[in-house]
């Protein structure tokens, strides 16, 4: 007896740049997904990206919106996620949109009224969740064998090549959005606590030289409810010539273990330079994208085709969203800054919380 096919699930991304294309890439090798359009404001990019990968194009969100796409995914930069969140979500539209949800909490907030009032489901795309290794370390956390987590350290960290040439848009953004939501909220997604005082440093100078004007570097010491203190580091002023373009670590003291991990991949290259490529530039193998970073854009699809809730909320990219901010505010200030005088009373959107599926 055959089975009735499952019709495949209409898709949009939205931003047709470096992130955009592993979207486009994740969805055309995901058979329960249909990329059906790109939509970035450049129409030359835009073309191109719908050449490449077989889909159609537009230059109009409410175009795309008025179409039968039932999924939008998001991948402007960072300072641009609100509008298209919010209009998506308010069509009825699901929407992936990438870490951080917003680059304030005010905005994040509002896309998350839209989610409530639109119906569809919201996930944030906090990618590290799903790399192996953070993996191994959530198993271990689960597992009770650390004990109560009492100190860590969590570094994310670029080469200047970063924000001085990969990026068109770096003065828009900084270590702080581009990096540091990636360790946030694994640190949150790992002890299961949120946070409650944040005292945070930057500096800056190096990018400003260069005409990038962005923090060089920032370390943010953040005390959880549980009284674990654990300290965020990222940078964006790494030379060059380091062996990786990203510098992950993360080390988790309990009061019965501890563990350290470090994302460094196997891989080690000697050509020209001597190096290690980059985990998150990922491959195309056997007709499919294989690389952690786009299994989670994957597994958004089929919450979509399941019904089934998503792994990071929208309120886990609100409270990341707020912790950044707490640290810029931190740094302004020159003083501790206790998270409700960012986040406020977030107990309509509280009921959305959810660490783990």
């Amino acid at each position: 007896m055959s089975s009735t096919p499952v019709k495949p699930i209409k898709t949009a991304v939205v931003g047709a740049g470096i992130w955009g294309a592993n979207h486009a890439l994740a969805l055309n090798s995901h058979a329960p997904a249909e990329l059906t359009v790109i939509c970035d404001v450049d129409e030359s990019r835009a073309k191109a990206a719908a050449d490449r990968f077989g889909c159609g194009w537009s230059t109009s969100l409410d175009e795309v919106l008025a179409s039968d796409v039932e999924v939008v995914t998001i991948a402007t930069p960072d300072h641009l996620h609100l509008v298209p969140a919010v209009a998506a979500l308010l069509a009825g539209k699901h929407v992936l949109i990438e870490k951080p949800i917003a680059t304030a909490v005010w905005d994040a907030k509002a896309i998350l009224d839209a989610e409530q009032a639109g119906g569809g489901m919201l996930m944030v795309n906090f990618h590290a969740r799903w790399h192996p290794l953070f993996m191994g370390a959530k198993s271990y956390a689960e597992s009770g064998k650390l004990g109560k987590p009492v100190m860590g350290y969590a570094r994310l960290s670029d080469t200047i090549w970063v924000p001085t040439k990969m990026l068109g848009w770096g003065a828009r953004t900084g270590p702080e959005w581009f990096l540091m939501p990636h360790m946030m909220d694994v640190v949150r997604w790992l002890i299961q606590e949120e946070p409650r005082e944040v005292y945070a440093k930057g500096s800056r100078g190096v990018l400003q030289d260069r005409g990038v004007d962005s923090f060089d570097t920032i370390q943010s010491m953040i005390t959880f409810h549980n009284d674990a203190v654990f300290t965020f580091e990222s940078s964006w002023i790494l030379p060059e010539s380091y062996s990786n373009v990203v510098d992950q670590r993360l080390t988790l003291y309990g009061t019965d273990g501890g563990l350290d991990l470090r994302n460094e991949p196997n891989l080690w290259v000697y050509t020209d330079k001597f190096h290690t490529p980059s985990s998150s530039e990922g491959l195309t193998r056997y007709g499919k994208a294989w690389g952690f970073q786009y299994e989670p854009i994957k597994y958004f699809i089929d919450c979509v085709a399941t019904g089934t809730r998503p792994e990071a909320t929208g309120f886990d990219g609100l409270v990341v969203t707020a912790m950044i901010e707490a640290t810029l505010r931190s740094i302004a200030e020159n003083r501790p800054v206790m998270m409700d005088e960012v986040l406020g009373d977030a107990t309509r959107w509280s009921s959305r919380k959810r660490f783990d599926s």
